[in-house]
């Protein structure tokens, strides 16, 4: 008997002692949750205004990126990237232009709400700009363009940045644009300089804009293929290469200029990381617009239409270490122009209720979305100043209607299932009593009445083109004529015919 009570009291005395340690255990381990939870909260305080970096390409059509299902891997910087970011496969552009699409990316605005519907109008400075936004909480912001069509004195597209490098000659090719390495230069310069925090880096590359001159080296990389001659008229002037009409030779031109401009990108993505300014930023990768490589009897062209090869882009976007888990890929249908809303929201700042743009910070943060559309206009002639082609994208539909640019009449309706034939090629008869047509048309002609009837609230300074059709341009604008360099200098990028 005495035996069992002193193994009963010795099993006791060692229960007792586990439950000591496991209450001693529990205690450290709710003040280390506590210490972990302050420190969370704290890691959320100091990053509620991280660095946000925009990599943007000139002219870059998603289709010719391994990431969007192209054969060739032009692109293995940001292929890495985007391995560590929420891709976005169904983007587009309110407008297939360089100057109109930034001023879009820029204000989350359709164009006809900003006033930049061509390449010839100034953002007015009444239009406030994310970049604006940010300055006004504390961002340093800093800009570095190539194409010259994003010169300050004549965009606009410079206000609410510190520091705006558009010298873009400084380091050219022959056409007015500077090459990937010197911008790169730049921005390497400014980063060494060790600019304050919280900043808003914005960059823009040219170099997949015509004419295709990649150095030589990428050249050799992306070459050989079957010999397609096209005939001299086919060829835009700007963006001939010699007597060369071999198709097969522009498009690996094209992909080694994209090419070309990874490897910038590579070089600057590991200075943000060697400087530990990659992690904990907001990071957006995107273009303003794609390039049509013959799909609608169109050759390395991208302003007169509204083919998904031209209003299609990249969209990715990384979200800082420790704001949750992001998607790897959503096929929201999204575009460049909402950023400013999703930036916004990110940071936990009031969205202006006037931006077209929608945020996808919701998406971004694992909440289902929403399908909406997005309303897109163009020109038939770089000489026109009011659209005549409009369409209306959602995720898997496109509606295009074109009409008379005399008398506004309706000429041309187009139906597309752009995810089962995202090159347009054949279109869907529409029908007047199917309920989705109906809806579509009914909401493609209420876009087009507000794009059409919207005063807007300041007048725009608008630069005079020699050949200027003015025929269907409601109102008046005062016209301020450019001087003959710099017609040059817009026609030898094709801004000008």
């Amino acid at each position: 008997m005495r035996c069992h009570q002193e193994h009963f009291l010795a099993r006791l005395t060692q229960d007792f002692a586990w439950r000591l340690l496991l209450l001693l255990f529990c205690l450290e381990l709710a003040a280390g949750c506590g210490r972990d939870s302050e420190q969370s909260l704290a890691i959320e305080s100091e990053s509620a205004h991280p660095n946000i970096i925009f990599l943007t390409v000139d002219t870059l059509r998603p289709d010719h990126m391994r990431r969007y299902g192209y054969k060739r891997d032009t692109m293995p910087a940001i292929e890495a990237f985007a391995d560590g970011a929420t891709v976005f496969p169904n983007a587009v552009a309110p407008r297939g232009v360089t100057r109109p699409s930034y001023a879009s990316m820029l204000t989350g605005l359709y164009p006809y709400r900003h006033g930049v519907r061509t390449n010839m109008v100034t953002l007015h400075e009444d239009v406030e700009t994310l970049p604006e936004i940010l300055q006004n909480i504390g961002y340093h912001t800093a800009g570095f363009v190539s194409n010259i069509q994003l010169l300050h004195a004549m965009s606009g597209i410079g206000q609410g940045f510190d520091v705006y490098n558009d010298d873009v000659e400084s380091d050219g090719r022959v056409s007015y644009e500077r090459h990937a390495g010197g911008t790169l230069r730049r921005t390497l310069d400014w980063l060494k300089s060790e600019p304050s925090e919280p900043f808003f880096l914005f960059t823009n590359f040219i170099d997949p804009h015509g004419p295709y001159l990649p150095p030589s080296r990428f050249s050799e990389e992306f070459s050989g293929g079957e010999e397609v001659l096209l005939e001299r008229k086919q060829i835009p002037n700007y963006q001939r290469l010699g007597e060369n009409l071999d198709y097969t030779y522009y498009v690996n031109q094209y992909d080694a200029e994209i090419r070309y401009v990874d490897q910038a990108l590579g070089v600057l993505i590991d200075e943000l990381k060697q400087r530990d300014l990659w992690d904990n930023s907001i990071i957006v990768f995107t273009a303003d617009h794609g390039e049509s490589l013959g799909e609608h009897g169109m050759y390395f062209d991208h302003f007169l239409h509204l083919w998904e090869e031209t209003i299609r882009v990249p969209l990715i976007i990384q979200i800082p270490v420790g704001r949750g888990m992001a998607p790897a890929k959503v096929d929201l249908l999204s575009s460049p122009m909402d950023l400013p809303a999703t930036i916004l929201e990110m940071l936990g700042l009031e969205i202006p209720g006037a931006m077209d743009g929608v945020s996808l910070w919701p998406t971004l943060s694992g909440e289902e979305y929403v399908d909406r559309s997005i309303f897109v206009e163009g020109v038939v002639s770089l000489s026109q100043r009011f659209p005549s082609l409009f369409a209306h994208r959602e995720k898997r539909y496109k509606l295009i209607q074109r009409n008379n640019r005399v008398n506004g009449e309706i000429e041309e309706l187009l139906l597309f299932d752009v995810l089962r034939d995202p090159l347009e090629q054949t279109p869907l008869p529409i029908d007047p009593q199917n309920e989705s047509h109906r809806t579509m048309i009914e909401s493609l002609e209420r876009s087009i009445s507000a794009a059409s009837t919207y005063e807007l609230p300041f007048e725009v300074v608008e630069y005079r083109l020699p050949g200027d059709d003015q025929r269907a341009t409601p109102g008046k604008r005062p016209r301020t004529p450019l001087g003959k360099e710099q017609i040059e200098r817009l026609r030898s990028l094709g801004y000008i015919q």
